[in-house]
C-alpha cells in the first residue's frame, strides 16, 4: 500500500473521531464552560459553532487532501471509481471512518 493510501485511512480514522467528539465538546464548553443552560441564546452559540465546525473539517479535508469523516462520500466516490478503487474504499476507508466513530 503507497503512502498516499495510508496516509487516507489515517486521515479519516482521525477526522471521524475527531468530528463525534466535537459535537459533544461543543455541548460541553456551551452548558459548563461558559455556563449557559437550555435557554434560546445557547443554542443559538451551539449553532454557530456548529456551523464554524464545519468549515474547520471542511479545512482539515483540503489540508489532508482527500480525507473524510462520511462515509457517504467516499462511497459516492467509490462507485464512481474503478475496481481496485472500488475495493480501497469500501474495503479499507469506510471501515477506518467506522472504526474512528467508535
Amino acid at each position: 500500500m503507497g503512502m498516499a493510501r495510508t496516509r487516507l485511512l489515517v486521515s479519516d480514522f482521525m477526522m471521524s473521531f475527531l468530528w463525534v467528539w466535537s459535537g459533544a465538546l461543543i455541548k460541553i464548553f456551551v452548558h459548563k464552560g461558559l455556563g449557559l443552560g437550555h435557554d434560546p441564546s445557547s443554542e443559538m452559540i451551539k449553532g454557530a459553532l456548529s456551523i464554524l465546525n464545519m468549515f474547520f473539517f471542511a479545512f482539515l479535508a483540503k489540508v489532508t487532501k482527500g480525507g473524510a469523516y462520511n462515509p457517504l462520500t467516499v462511497l459516492a466516490d467509490a462507485v464512481s471509481g474503478d475496481f481496485p478503487r472500488f475495493l480501497f474504499n469500501v474495503g479499507a476507508r469506510i471501515p477506518a471512518q467506522l472504526f474512528g466513530y467508535v
